[in-house]
């Protein structure tokens, strides 16, 4: 059963009903942590005028932390599975997916990065050969061959959304494998996706404007409406309605 944006948004509600508290916890912890890390290796950057090593480091910096944000955002999600199952749940769950085969995540993420630098890589040769050769025409191409790139990524993000969520709810599941299955899972589905993300573009605005402090709410809200979907176009959602609508999720049969 393909349910609507506001039939997903409503069972999220309900599986967030008294896990609000433990769900802007870890999410407020995540994104401290990881400033924490991060904020040293900025500092030290701009102190040095943007010296060519500590422009490196800070990269370097950056990019182990956006493996290990992920990976933590990812024993979020498995906890937010939790909350859509009725299963027990704790804070120590954003944490669990290290001991999980974390080395299934790291290489979902430099995929996702591959795939992102070949959809902007000829934009980036043509602006090259605009600046060193001054040629108008490549630079009109190269902004051409760049919103080619931002429509190919888009839908890239959109055809593998359900990768990770799928590592996280199939600890035996290997990298490639759960990007093919989200390929699968999404065909025909990318469109409900899409409705469900600009559905919550005036909350994303209100997140914004109380600086950042909503988005301790929309965040999880928006996560479990995923998840939700996630659930609905594995059929899970289906198969517990009708083998026990008032019981909980069981754990993942796809």
């Amino acid at each position: 059963m393909n349910r609507t944006s506001a039939e997903l948004k409503r069972l999220a509600r309900e599986k967030l009903t008294g896990h609000w508290g433990l769900i802007i916890g870890a999410t407020l912890l995540l994104g401290l942590m990881m400033f924490a890390v991060l904020i040293p290796f900025y500092v030290l950057f701009f102190i040095s005028r943007g010296g060519i090593v500590q422009f490196l480091a800070y990269m370097a910096a950056a990019m182990i932390v956006s493996i290990v944000s992920v990976i933590m955002q990812c024993g979020i999600s498995r906890m937010q599975l939790g909350f859509a199952r009725n299963q027990d749940t704790g804070i120590g769950m954003m944490f669990g997916e290290f001991a999980r085969r974390p080395e299934r995540y790291i290489l979902g993420v430099l995929m996702l990065i591959g795939m992102e630098l070949l959809c902007f890589l000829p934009a980036s040769v043509c602006w090259s050969v605009a600046v060193m050769q001054n040629v108008f025409l490549a630079s009109g191409i190269a902004a051409a061959l760049y919103i080619a790139g931002l429509a190919v990524g888009l839908l890239l993000a959109f055809r593998y959304e359900l990768a990770f969520l799928l590592l996280v709810d199939h600890s035996q599941m290997g990298a490639i494998e759960a990007f093919r299955e989200s390929s699968r899972l999404m065909d025909g589905n990318k469109g409900r996706l899409l409705y469900i993300y600009l559905s919550y573009i005036g909350w994303s605005i209100l997140g914004i404007l109380s600086c950042g402090i909503g988005t301790l709410w929309i965040s999880p809200y928006m996560n479990q409406t995923v998840i939700s979907f996630y659930l609905d176009v594995t059929g899970e959602l289906d198969r517990v309605q009708k083998a026990e609508p008032d019981g909980p999720l069981p754990e993942s049969q796809y």
